[in-house]
């Protein structure tokens, strides 16, 4: 016997963007970092927080349906989940990451404009050095992710007896400083536009890194590779990339990383059939929202671009769940 049809997963489908947009409202308004400091009625939170009383009680309320607050008679403190990443000032608050994802929410909303166009509403410069808060946002958001990202990737990435890395489109400078820190006589440039440079330097400073991780201008579009690398690393890069561009800049690396030297690259990326999996199939979408040319990229075609440059890969590694990144590693080829 079939199954009757059925329209609630389309309805929760279709608003499932009123969680998203609740945890942003509360992270920018800063309600969880106000409850750290105790549980309190919604008037009270109010008052920490500046915001009408009304309001906050139906935010406070929705909180607390998702699971992100607690109600214990008529005061909420924050879910234990919450006061970890969502409070200000704990090491492993995610807030900017958060945020980011906040500037990027109204691009989904004319996501039929930029199919049926195939063009962005939204220049991807307002978040890589044209608006400055959006710039800052988006690379703490990114330092922030690779801090969880990082550690299991420097389980993966063996740059032993290396002595120079080059982070193409290295962002925040995380995985470098967390590289450089790792492994005894490496040395990292961090290779990335202008103005996410100008915030990754207080980032690496901020890490202790600064005395063996440089964050140099570089733009992987015009600039060639500043110099020879044995070491190349690129995170978080290529899926803003249509596949002719991927090669631009694996040649580029090809050029720069002599016989023997060693190429990782780590990020999001589709089945070989390109049919899934649905973290890395939305996220895709999400990168053609926000850039011309985003596109998530298989381990099968990667492995053809990389042998077309001179590259042989060696290994590829499944970082473990949450995390949704793969890890390939290829060799130069004499």
């Amino acid at each position: 016997m079939s199954s009757r049809p059925d329209p609630n997963a389309i309805v929760a489908l279709a608003t499932a963007y009123w969680g998203s947009a609740t945890l942003i409202a509360a992270v920018r308004l800063k309600l969880f970092t106000h409850l750290a400091a105790g549980a309190a009625s919604p008037a009270e939170v109010a008052a920490r927080a500046g915001t009408d009383p009304v309001a906050t009680d139906a935010l406070l309320t929705a909180l607390a349906s998702v699971g992100l607050v607690r109600k214990e008679g008529e005061r909420y403190t924050n879910a234990a989940d919450a006061d970890l990443f969502l409070v200000e000032g704990r090491p492993s608050y995610l807030g900017p990451a958060l945020l980011y994802n906040g500037d990027v929410y109204p691009l989904w909303n004319r996501l039929d404009e930029v199919v049926r166009t195939g063009t962005v509403h939204a220049s991807p410069d307002q978040y890589l050095g044209e608006d400055a808060s959006r710039t800052r946002n988006f690379v703490y958001g990114m330092h922030h992710r690779a801090l969880g990202v990082g550690r299991a990737l420097a389980e993966v990435v063996d740059l032993t007896g290396r002595h120079r890395l080059a982070d193409v489109g290295g962002g925040p400078g995380t995985y470098s400083a967390m590289l450089a820190q790792r492994t005894p006589g490496l040395e990292a440039d961090v290779l990335d536009l202008p103005g996410v440079v100008a915030i990754s330097t207080e980032i690496v400073t901020q890490m202790g890194a600064a005395d063996r991780v440089r964050c140099l201008p570089f733009d992987y579009y015009r600039d060639a590779l500043p110099g020879q690398y044995d070491a190349a690393l690129i995170s978080g890069v290529l899926h803003r990339e249509q596949p002719p561009q991927v090669l631009e800049i694996m040649k580029k690396v090809a050029d720069a990383v002599p016989p023997g030297g060693v190429l990782y690259i780590s990020d999001v990326m589709l089945d070989d059939d390109r049919a899934g999996p649905q973290f890395a199939a939305m996220f895709a979408l999400n990168m053609r929202v926000l850039a011309h040319d985003g596109r998530c990229h298989s381990v099968a075609e990667q492995r053809e671009w990389l042998d077309a440059v001179g590259f042989t890969v060696t290994d590829v590694r499944h970082l473990p769940p949450p995390i949704h990144y793969t890890v390939i590693r290829a060799e130069r080829r004499s």
